[in-house]
């Protein structure tokens, strides 16, 4: 199996998995912002990496800082460079603190920060254009959070014409002949911070192509009762539970505390993680 590809670029980590590029940083408690080029998508704005202020429409998990904390000055910067106000898309329960951050961000600023702000509750079903539709999806944090799943709709060849050569095809379609159907499928899902609850109960989230999960603690320095009190998954959870949850073709690590190093994750991802799902299991973040 040919192993996945890991930029070099200082800080900014590089993945690409299921026909996706995930690009970005994500470390437990100090920063997370994850942008997908081929959707057009950002997840989350702790900081401002190089590359975010090119997306204009960001998904964000929950309001704690390492995963918002860069928001007004994004916001700022793409004013600055003359970008149009970004579409972000936040739990409903925070909308009205960020108003509140945002008239006082302004107020010192001198220049109010423009944005196109939606609140969202679990449930919800967020129309993106260019075929792409979010569900917002309720995750189990400390904090009101939602996870993000991505169904992308493309078009795809009619089975019964699988395996017609291009001339066949060329001429049916001067036919008039539609030699193509759509196709629909979960091709991300972002957790954000959650507890191992959401892939356990939420099918919808372990059946994406590409789920980015969380995983912030990885041994016994914060062992599972401790990690979940602070609203996180506990590798020794995922190990447990994702065989049997997660039907994808890749399972993205992220989010893991300082406490571990980028060797020791991958190490216990090879020495522990089942055979029939070690080769889907990807680690992200340096």
């Amino acid at each position: 199996m040919k192993k996945p590809k890991h930029s070099r670029d200082a800080g900014i980590d590089e993945l690409k998995v299921g026909g996706l590029t995930l690009q970005g940083v994500t470390r437990g408690g100090v920063e997370t912002c994850l942008m997908v080029p081929e959707l057009k998508l950002m997840f989350d704005v702790g900081m401002v990496p190089g590359g975010a202020l090119g997306y204009g429409t960001i998904l964000i998990s929950h309001g704690h800082a390492d995963h918002l904390g860069g928001l007004a000055y994004y916001l700022a910067q793409r004013r600055m460079t003359g970008l149009a106000p970004p579409k972000v898309h936040v739990p409903e329960e925070i909308v009205e603190p960020l108003g509140r951050i945002f008239a006082a961000w302004g107020e010192i600023a001198g220049r109010a920060l423009e944005v196109e702000l939606s609140g969202h509750a679990p449930g919800d079903k967020v129309e993106l254009g260019r075929g792409l539709t979010a569900y917002a999806r309720r995750s189990t944090h400390r904090v009101p959070s939602l996870a993000w799943v991505i169904e992308r709709e493309s078009r795809r060849l009619r089975a019964e014409l699988i395996g017609r050569s291009h001339t066949e095809l060329a001429a049916l379609r001067r036919e008039g002949v539609e030699i193509t159907q759509p196709h629909r499928e979960i091709a991300l899902c972002v957790t954000g911070d959650t507890q191992i609850e959401l892939l356990r109960e939420d099918p919808l989230v372990g059946s994406a192509r590409v789920l980015v999960h969380e995983v912030t603690g990885w041994d016994d320095r914060r062992d599972v009762a401790a990690t979940r009190r602070w609203g996180h998954t506990h590798l020794d959870e995922m190990i447990e539970h994702a065989e049997r949850h997660f039907s994808g073709e890749a399972l993205v690590l992220v989010h893991r505390s300082m406490r571990h190093s980028r060797a020791e994750a991958d190490r216990l991802v090879r020495e522990r993680f089942p055979a029939a799902l070690r080769e889907r299991v990807h680690v992200f973040g340096r």
